[in-house]
């Protein structure tokens, strides 16, 4: 029967571990696993190219590298939903069919952010629903149809929310008055 270990094996200390210099993004080092003497374990030491001396000590394994560029942090995306209400409210007078299936899920988003409440819901023969809608904090009242979805028409929608929020600039010429964003 092989006796099964499991070794865990620190990540890079990002600073030489003889000299102690720190290494910026770009930096070339050497990176060795070594057995220490407490307990028999394997341990990661990092080198700078000047400190590196393979032949002076033994490694377990040992390999070159460089450190990379920080990878661009998204921290949570900040929403204005005050915005999103005012496209909302510009998409009620619109007749095309693909502005009021975009409507009726900004609707749903804005619901579900309590920036909008649910006054009423009636069917109008069939499967057919319209949605009353109040602004939270507000009087101001909006009907919404449900235009009967599909996942795939949900997940078109959606997506396309999702270009808008991430395009920036279009709020900026909104804001300026040079434009109007709208849902196609």
């Amino acid at each position: 029967m092989a006796l099964e270990r499991e070794y865990k094996i620190e990540s890079a200390a990002r600073q030489c571990s003889q000299c102690d210099r720190a290494f910026g993004v770009g930096d070339e080092y050497y990176s060795a696993v070594v057995e220490t003497e407490e307990e028999a374990r394997l341990a990661r030491r990092d080198f700078c190219t000047a400190c590196w001396q393979p032949d002076t000590q033994t490694f377990f394994s040992f390999w070159k590298t460089s450190v990379p560029e920080p990878e661009p942090t998204r921290g949570p995306r900040l929403i204005d939903f005050t915005r999103l209400l005012r496209l909302f409210e510009r998409l009620e007078k619109s007749e095309e069919e693909e502005n009021r299936r975009f409507r009726y899920v900004l609707a749903l988003v804005l619901m579900r952010k309590r920036r909008l409440r649910l006054v009423s819901l009636r069917r109008l023969g069939g499967r057919a629903e319209v949605l009353t809608l109040r602004e939270v904090g507000g009087d101001r009242q909006h009907t919404v149809q449900n235009p009967g979805l599909s996942d795939e028409e949900v997940q078109g929608v959606a997506d396309r929310l999702r270009e808008i929020l991430d395009m920036p600039e279009r709020w900026e010429e909104e804001d300026a008055g040079e434009g109007e964003p709208d849902a196609s």
